[in-house]
Formats: structure tokens, C-alpha cells, sequence
């Protein structure tokens, strides 16, 4: 066996291919013939009882080949998405959200079990939350939602990706259609382009536009002017409650009236139940389109990016297009009417 590079235990110097070497017969230790005959034993014999054998010693540099791999570049699981970050930066880059850890903070051991999605622990004395409030949804980073990873439905949301991706996740794994949306419900349809659900979007405006033309009967309009006088008589004292609300009265009963107050309701409430049922499918159906055609994974992330996230822009160009049009198709409606 060749000792070259090992230490001698007696006098802790290398060995050479030229040195004279003693091996223990009981331990297999290794010693200068010199140092063996000054000590007159093997230096490990008080090991001997417990069974010690000896072991070629291994270089520093060989010890822990993983650990220099693994710091090299270290890195920090986003506990939204599950994507890998520098660990220097301080929120995820592709859901944004915030990893709070240490600058030099170091991943777990391979195969150790990554925390699910919802379940991230709050800073050091965040408050938590009273009982019988809900808890987020659980969802493990490696689950998919309509065969796309969590990572890439967060990815593609961008903005407000912790409200819709566990909403999308529950509806996949219960299979429901509808699941409520207070904001598309509050500003219908201008929800919709603002998520870029353009086909959807487009049906609401259309339907919020014929709606309106109950106001544009030339009954409707004699009616809401004679209100509105009969409002400032009222105010001014020149006009007694009774004739006040027998005119209000006649108003609210109208048909057009009703049809339009009735109609504007139904028509939020749908959008309300069917737009998270729309928006998850367009997001489904644009990032497996993505994955389809994309060249290679740089252009993939940038397609995510660019045909996901939100539009304000839009949204406030069709709401100047949805009070344009419909004021002239009112004046037209009215004219054919009169």
C-alpha cells in the first residue's frame, strides 16, 4: 500500500516514497521505523480494545465536494411558486413574492421536502391570525393546475397571483366552474380587460351597452326629466311630498326602468360567478400555447410576461369606449323611437 502523503502519528511529518515505514500488525497504523522503535508501540494502541483500524486520510479539497457546489451558488424555493431565486434577492422573480431569509442564507440538503405553496411562515412577531378566519389553500410547489405548474400560473398572473392562483387550484381539484369574484362583480366589464380576458370582457360590454338602451325611450326620458324637476320643486318648498313621491313613484315603476335596474344587477352577478371560470381558462390555454411554440425557455418566460399580467391602459380606454358608445347608440335609439 502506498503511504505517500499520509502522516506519521508520532511525528505528524508526511511520508515520503523514500521513508522507511512500520506498519502496525494489529491496526495497520503506519509510523517511521524510527519513531515506532523510539516509542516502542503503536501510537494508537490505547484504540486497540475498541477495535481501531486504521484509514487512509482524505484531502481537504475531496472532503466535501458537494458543500463547495452547493454554496457556490446559493439559492432560496419562493414559497408561492416553488421557483428557485438568487439568495441575494429579496423577492421572488417570477411571482414576487417576498423570501425573507438571511443574505447568505443556504437550501436545505437535496430531497429535503420544499414548504407548500400558502403555507410560508410570517417574519418574527407578525401577529397571527384570530381563529375562524380562513386559511390560505395549500398547495405543494410541484402540483399543476390544468397541466401547468403552479410556478408558470403565477408567472403568468403577475399581479395579484396569491389571490387567483389557490382560487384556480380549488377549482381544478373540486371541479367547480364558479367561484365568486368581487371584482369583476364591482366593475363589470372593465374587470375583464384589465385581466386581458378580451373575449368575455367583450360580450358584457355589448350586453351592458343594449341594457342601457332602456334609458333611451323617449317615455323613460319625459319620466326621469319630470323626476328631476318634481326633485328640485321639492327642495325648493314649492312642491308638497305627496306630488313629490306619487312622481317618483310613477318613475320607478316604469318598465324601463325596471328592466334596467333589474338587468345591470343580473348582469354583474354573472359576471361575479363566471369570471374566475374565464380567466382560468385563458390563462390555461395561453401558457400551454406558449409552451407549444416558444423557441426556447427565454422566450417562453418572456411570452408569460408580456401575454399575462394586466392592462390598466385598456381598461381605461374601454370605459371611454363603453360611455361613448353608449351615448350614441342612445341618440340613435331614441330618434328611431320619437
Amino acid at each position: 500500500m502506498n503511504y505517500t502523503g499520509a502522516h506519521c502519528p508520532v511525528c505528524g511529518k508526511a511520508f515520503t516514497e523514500t521513508d522507511d515505514i512500520v506498519v502496525c500488525p494489529v491496526c495497520g497504523t503506519p509510523h517511521h521505523r524510527a519513531c515506532y522503535a523510539e516509542k516502542g508501540a503503536c501510537a494508537n494502541e490505547a484504540r486497540h480494545a475498541e477495535g481501531y483500524v486504521w484509514q487512509p486520510e482524505r484531502p481537504a479539497e475531496q472532503a466535501l465536494p458537494s458543500a463547495k457546489q452547493e454554496t457556490a451558488h446559493p439559492t432560496v424555493t419562493c414559497p408561492r411558486c416553488g421557483a428557485q431565486n438568487p439568495a441575494e434577492e429579496p423577492v421572488c422573480t417570477i411571482c414576487g413574492e417576498r423570501l425573507y431569509h438571511a443574505p447568505n442564507a443556504q437550501q436545505p440538503p437535496y430531497g429535503a421536502q420544499q414548504p407548500p405553496y400558502g403555507t410560508q411562515q410570517p417574519p418574527y412577531g407578525t401577529q397571527q391570525p384570530p381563529y375562524g378566519i380562513p386559511q390560505p389553500t395549500v398547495i405543494p410547489p410541484n402540483e399543476t393546475i390544468g397541466g401547468n405548474t403552479v410556478a408558470d400560473t403565477a408567472a403568468y398572473v403577475q399581479m395579484g397571483a396569491g389571490r387567483y392562483v389557490p382560487k384556480f387550484y380549488e377549482m381544478e381539484k373540486t371541479r367547480k366552474k364558479v367561484r365568486w369574484n368581487w371584482a369583476a362583480f364591482l366593475f363589470t366589464p372593465y374587470w375583464f380587460f384589465y385581466r386581458k380576458v378580451y373575449a368575455a370582457g367583450a360580450v358584457f360590454l355589448v350586453l351592458g351597452v343594449l341594457l342601457s338602451l332602456c334609458t333611451a325611450t323617449p317615455r323613460f326620458q319625459e319620466s326621469f326629466a319630470a323626476i328631476y324637476d318634481a326633485q328640485q320643486q321639492y327642495l325648493a318648498g314649492t312642491l308638497d311630498e305627496a306630488s313629490y313621491m306619487a312622481q317618483a313613484q310613477a318613475f320607478y315603476t316604469l318598465p324601463e326602468t325596471i328592466g334596467f335596474f333589474a338587468g345591470g344587477v343580473v348582469l354583474h352577478i354573472a359576471a361575479g360567478l363566471c369570471a374566475n371560470y374565464f380567466y382560468k381558462r385563458k390563462v390555461q390555454k395561453d401558457i400551454a400555447d406558449l409552451r407549444a411554440h416558444a423557441e426556447n425557455p427565454e422566450r417562453y418566460r418572456l411570452g408569460l410576461l408580456r401575454r399575462g399580467g394586466v392592462s390598466a391602459l385598456l381598461c381605461v380606454a374601454v370605459i371611454f369606449i363603453y360611455s361613448a358608445a353608449q351615448q350614441l347608440l342612445g341618440v340613435a335609439f331614441f330618434n328611431l323611437l320619437s
